[in-house]
């Protein structure tokens, strides 16, 4: 078996299990996974999944996210959104790139201007 120095792009680094439960702000440097519920701020230059039996009610401003379960709040993401077939979006999403799997949910706005930061000026 090989050994690998350092942490590849894709692989999950932390992980808020299912019945965690985090109230507040959180910050994070590598790929995060949410199965529990995060209600607050989330921050990160890194992706954030939010799995299948993840709920969050939040305002994040990421590199990436992937939502596979429920989201409610305010998303920007620098480069991508992605709502898989399972997940659930409601509230406003503000990046480049956004992709919506069949069988997914939004509800919402999204603007998709370069640069945009939806901060109202």
């Amino acid at each position: 078996m090989p050994f690998k120095k350092g942490k590849s792009a894709d692989e999950i680094v932390s992980h808020l299990g299912e019945g965690a439960e985090l109230i507040g702000e959180i910050s994070f440097t590598n790929r995060l996974r949410v199965n529990g519920t995060i209600k607050g701020k989330v921050r990160s230059e890194a992706l954030l999944e939010i799995g299948p039996t993840g709920r969050l009610e939040a305002e994040i401003d990421v590199k990436k996210v992937v939502i596979k379960g429920e989201f409610r709040g305010v998303i920007r993401a620098s480069e991508r959104v992605e709502i898989q077939k399972d997940g659930k979006v409601f509230g406003d999403i503000f990046s480049p790139c956004l992709i919506i799997e069949a069988g997914a949910l939004f509800e919402g706005r999204c603007n998709m201007s370069q640069g945009s930061t939806g901060a109202e000026a």
